[in-house]
C-alpha cells in the first residue's frame, strides 16, 4: 500500500517541480494566501505507476502496427485502473487536522481544493489533462477518496488517447496534487496577464478544468485588486491564474499551464435515439455494442456495451468486463441492475426488443442517467465510460439521526469502502459474493467432488478482504439465500436446485443441505478469528418461522458464533409473515431485524422484482405501512431495526419518514451514500 507524502508548497525544492508550480511559488511569496498550501509529492505517483508502466509499454508496441480503437483504450484503462494500488492515508490525517484548525479560526463555510499538475521534463501538460475538485464541507475520508480518484483519472481512456496521440511519454510523466483549504470566499475567478478579456468571475469557489471559462459575471475585482495581482505575477510566464477573494483581500490560489484545453476540436456529435428503458445504474458510455444471448468469454465483452435479454447473477464476469449494460428484462431491483450499480457500470433495463433493435458492432451512446440509447456514426471514437459522480458532503463533522451503511457483494467496491463516509457494511450479499470464486460451479458440486476445504478457504479469503476494508466498523453478513433460478445455471445446478423458485429460499434450505450451511459457518468463524477488529453481525435470510431461527442458532453455537464471542444475530424482514412473528422471535435472543425492501415489495404486491413494472414499487402505500409496522413492532420488543434497499435515495420523502419512525440505520448502494448524506 502506497503512503501519501505531503509537504508545504513553499518548502518543496523548485528543481523537482514543473515551471508552473515554480511560478506559483514565486507569486505566493509576493502575495501570500491566508491559508496553508500542501503538495502531494511527485514521488507518490512514481510509486503508484510501477504496476501500470509495463501495460502501457506492451500496448504501445502493438499500437505501432495498428492504431488504438475505442475497445483498446477502454480495456487498457480498466486494466491499468485495477493495477493502481490503494493509498494509505499517510500524512493526510495530520494535514487535514491543520485544515480543520484553519476552518475553525476563519469561521463560515469550509472548502478543500485539489488540483493535479502534470509535466514531463521541462514541458507542462495542458490543464485539461489534469483535474480539479472542490470539496464542500469535507471530511478526511472524502478527501482521501478524492485523491485516489484524481490519480485514477490519469489512466482514463481519454487521457491515454491524448498521451499516445500527442507523443507524450507516459512513463516519464510526473504528477503532483495541490491541496489547500478555503473558508468563506466571496468570489473566485480566472485571469490571464496577457489577455485581460479572458476573465471570468463566479460567486464562491470555481475551477476551470471542466471547460473554457465563462463570460464575466457576479462580483468583479476592483482596479486596485487587479493591479495587485498584476504586480504579483510580473516576470512569470503567461498562465491561466486562479484567484480567490475574501471580504478583505485577494490572492492567487493556483495557476495552470495554459488557458485553452489541449483536446482537439470536436465535431458536433450526431446521434439518433433508438431505444429507451429504465435507468438502472447511472453513468454514460460510448462504445461498440455486443449482443449476447449465451454466456461467452469476458474478453469478448471487454470495452463493449453488453446487450442481452436478461442478466443472471452468474454472468458477473461479463458485467464486470463491459463498459455498459442494456437489458430487455429486469427492473431497478433485479440482480443484474444491482451488480451493474455496484461495479460502476451504467445500465438500462426494460428495453423492449433490445437484442433485435441493436446489432453487434453498432456504436452506441448509453445514457444511464436518463435511460436513453443513441446510435452514433460508425467512425472510430475513443471509448468513454463515466460512472455516476458522487457529490461531496459532510460526514464525520455532521451528527446524523441514524446510521448510514452500504450494501456490497464484490471486492471491486473495496477501494471506495476504505474512505467512504459510512458506518459499516449493512448487507453483504453472500450468494452474489460467492459467484466471484465458484468458477461457475454450484457450491454443492464442490462438496460432491471432495473440495469443501478449498471452497472454504476461498470463502475466508473474500470475507477477510471485506472485514479488513471496513474495520473497525461492523460487517452485516447475510447467510446464503440461493435463488434456484440463479444457481441452476451453474455446473451441477440442475441436480441440486429444485424446479420451483420459491420453496428452498433462505434458511429453509439449511436443514436440507446442512453440509453447505456448516461450511459457511466454518468460514465465518475463521474470518471472525482472523479479523477480530471488525464486529461481525450475521443476518438470517427469508425467515418464515421461529423454528427456523432456533435451528440456525444451534448450528451457530457449534461454531462459536454466539453473543459471548461478540457476534450478533439478526433476521431479514422480507417475507410478509414476519409482520406477525416478532413476538416469537424476540425471546430467542436476536439483536435486530433488517427490512429487505426488494423482496418485501414483490411479495406484498405479487410482482416479480426482475420485471419492469415501475408503477408497483417500494413507495406503494401497502409497503410503507408494512415497514412502519415492522419498525414499531421492533421498538416494542427492544430490537434494533435497519432497512436495506435503494428507496431512501430514490424517494426524497423516505428519509424524514424513516427518521420520524425511529429506525436505527439504513443501508444503500455505495454510489448513493453521499447523495443520502446530503438529505440528512
Amino acid at each position: 500500500m502506497t503512503s501519501l507524502l505531503l509537504e508545504p508548497l513553499q518548502q518543496y525544492p523548485a528543481a523537482a517541480l514543473s515551471s508552473t508550480l515554480v511560478a506559483l511559488q514565486e507569486t505566493q511569496k509576493r502575495l501570500p494566501p491566508p491559508h496553508p498550501i500542501w503538495l502531494i509529492s511527485p514521488k507518490v505517483w512514481q510509486q503508484l505507476r510501477s504496476g501500470v508502466i509495463p501495460l502501457w509499454q506492451a500496448t504501445c508496441d502493438r499500437w505501432q502496427e495498428l492504431p488504438p480503437n475505442a475497445s483498446d483504450l477502454k480495456a487498457l484503462a480498466l486494466e491499468m485502473t485495477h493495477q493502481l494500488p490503494p493509498l494509505d492515508v499517510g500524512e493526510l490525517e495530520m494535514v487535514f487536522a491543520a485544515c480543520h484548525h484553519f476552518w475553525q479560526q476563519q469561521g463560515g463555510e469550509s472548502h478543500l481544493v485539489l488540483t493535479s499538475y502534470l509535466w514531463q521534463e521541462t514541458q507542462d501538460l495542458p490543464w485539461s489533462v489534469g483535474s480539479g475538485t472542490v470539496l464542500r464541507c469535507p471530511s478526511l475520508p472524502l478527501c482521501h477518496q478524492a485523491i485516489e480518484k484524481t490519480f485514477a483519472a490519469l489512466v482514463r481512456a481519454k487521457n491515454l488517447y491524448l498521451y499516445w496521440q500527442r507523443g507524450w511519454d507516459f512513463c516519464q510523466i510526473k504528477v503532483a496534487i495541490l491541496l489547500y483549504p478555503l473558508s468563506s470566499i466571496v468570489a473566485s475567478g480566472w485571469w490571464i496577464r496577457t489577455n485581460p478579456t479572458l476573465k471570468a468571475i463566479a460567486s464562491g469557489v470555481a475551477l476551470p478544468h471542466q471547460g473554457i471559462p465563462l463570460p464575466p459575471r457576479g462580483i468583479a475585482l476592483t482596479p486596485a485588486q487587479e493591479q495587485q495581482l498584476q504586480q504579483a505575477c510580473r516576470g512569470t510566464p503567461s498562465h491561466l491564474w486562479v484567484w480567490h477573494r475574501s471580504q478583505t483581500q485577494v490572492w492567487w490560489g493556483q495557476c495552470l499551464p495554459e488557458p485553452q484545453p489541449a483536446t482537439l476540436p470536436l465535431k458536433p456529435l450526431e446521434r439518433t435515439l433508438i431505444a429507451e428503458g429504465i435507468a438502472a445504474a447511472p453513468g454514460q458510455a460510448i462504445a461498440p455494442a455486443l449482443v449476447v444471448t449465451e454466456p461467452c468469454a469476458p474478453a469478448a465483452v471487454a470495452g463493449r456495451i453488453l446487450v442481452t435479454q436478461t442478466i443472471p447473477p452468474h454472468w458477473l464476469p461479463l458485467v464486470s468486463a463491459a463498459v455498459g449494460v442494456i437489458c430487455e428484462q429486469g427492473g431497478l431491483t433485479s440482480h443484474g441492475a444491482i451488480l451493474a450499480r455496484e461495479l460502476g457500470r451504467p445500465a438500462i433495463v426494460g428495453v423492449a426488443n433490445a437484442t433485435q433493435q441493436i446489432s453487434s458492432g453498432m456504436t452506441l451512446f448509453l445514457d444511464g442517467h436518463r435511460g436513453a440509447i443513441y446510435q452514433l456514426p460508425s467512425e472510430p471514437l475513443p471509448v468513454v465510460a463515466t460512472p455516476s459522480l458522487q457529490t461531496s458532503s459532510p460526514a464525520a463533522v455532521k451528527r446524523l439521526p441514524l446510521k448510514l451503511m452500504v450494501n456490497v457483494s464484490q471486492v471491486n467496491a473495496l477501494r471506495l469502502l476504505r474512505s467512504l463516509p459510512c458506518d459499516g457494511i449493512g448487507l453483504l450479499r453472500s450468494e452474489l459474493m460467492l459467484l466471484a470464486f465458484l468458477d461457475h460451479r454450484h457450491p454443492c458440486h464442490w462438496l460432491e467432488q471432495g473440495e469443501a476445504e478449498q471452497l472454504r478457504d476461498r470463502w475466508v479469503q473474500h470475507l477477510c478482504k471485506f472485514m479488513r476494508a471496513i474495520a473497525p466498523r461492523p460487517l452485516f453478513y447475510r447467510t446464503l439465500d440461493l435463488r434456484p433460478a440463479d444457481y441452476r445455471q451453474l455446473l451441477g445446478g440442475h441436480r441440486f436446485e429444485p424446479e420451483t423458485d420459491w420453496g428452498l429460499r433462505g434458511v429453509s434450505r439449511y436443514p436440507h443441505c446442512p453440509e453447505l450451511f456448516h461450511l459457511e459457518l466454518s468460514a465465518l468463524a475463521i474470518a471472525h478469528r482472523l479479523e477480530s477488529s471488525c464486529p461481525l453481525r450475521i443476518i438470517l435470510p427469508f425467515v418464515r418461522s421461529a423454528r427456523e431461527v432456533s435451528y440456525c442458532q444451534t448450528a451457530l453455537a457449534e461454531h462459536g458464533l454466539v453473543s459471548s464471542a461478540g457476534v450478533e444475530l439478526w433476521v431479514m424482514a422480507e417475507v410478509p409473515a414476519i409482520l406477525f412473528l416478532l413476538s416469537e422471535l424476540a425471546p430467542l435472543g436476536i439483536t435486530g431485524i433488517t427490512i429487505g425492501t426488494n423482496d418485501l415489495t414483490q411479495l406484498l404486491l405479487g410482482i416479480d422484482r426482475d420485471a419492469a413494472l415501475p408503477e408497483f414499487n417500494e413507495d406503494h402505500s401497502a409497503v410503507r405501512r408494512a415497514i412502519a409496522q415492522l419498525i414499531q413492532e421492533a421498538k416494542a420488543h427492544h430490537l434494533s431495526c435497519s432497512l436495506c434497499g435503494e428507496a431512501p435515495s430514490r424517494y426524497p420523502h423516505w428519509l424524514p419518514w424513516l427518521v420520524e419512525l425511529g429506525i436505527d440505520s439504513i443501508s444503500v448502494s455505495p454510489e448513493v451514500v453521499t447523495q443520502v448524506l446530503d438529505q440528512l
